[in-house]
């Protein structure tokens, strides 16, 4: 599993899945998003439209896919590969300390916001 980088301005940086390829394979998803903009690293650096979004399985929260646009987003994505690597589901990637403030916080509060999709049964359409 390769990331991917686009070294535009913003940035776009991507690894696993998308929500077509999950579709297409039948697997019911949720997604967290964690905005530049409510962060106050992002707010900091003046990158109030970046945004991290992450695909999880609808039924055991695994994460399937990251996708980053937005200030150091090549950067960012490398924490979604390890977490991919092992497996990690919504709850593990929100119980994980981060220093702050930094845009990696992004993690868990995208990972917060797909645990409340999947209580209030949020899919895609």
């Amino acid at each position: 599993m390769l990331p991917f980088a686009i070294y535009t301005i913003p940035e776009l940086s991507f690894i696993g899945q998308t929500e077509e390829e999950l579709a297409k394979e039948g697997v019911p998803c949720v997604v967290g998003r964690g905005k530049y903009e409510m962060n106050p690293r992002g707010q900091i650096l003046g990158d109030t439209d970046g945004m991290l979004k992450l695909l999880f399985e609808a039924e055991s929260l695994r994460l399937r896919g990251v996708h980053v646009i937005g200030t150091n987003a090549s950067e960012l994505v490398h924490i979604g590969q390890a977490f991919l690597r092992s497996h990690a589901d919504a709850w593990q990637l929100a119980e994980t300390l981060y220093n702050y403030p930094t845009l990696s916080d992004l993690y868990r509060h995208a990972a917060l916001e797909a645990i409340a999709a999947r209580k209030r049964g949020d899919t895609p359409a």
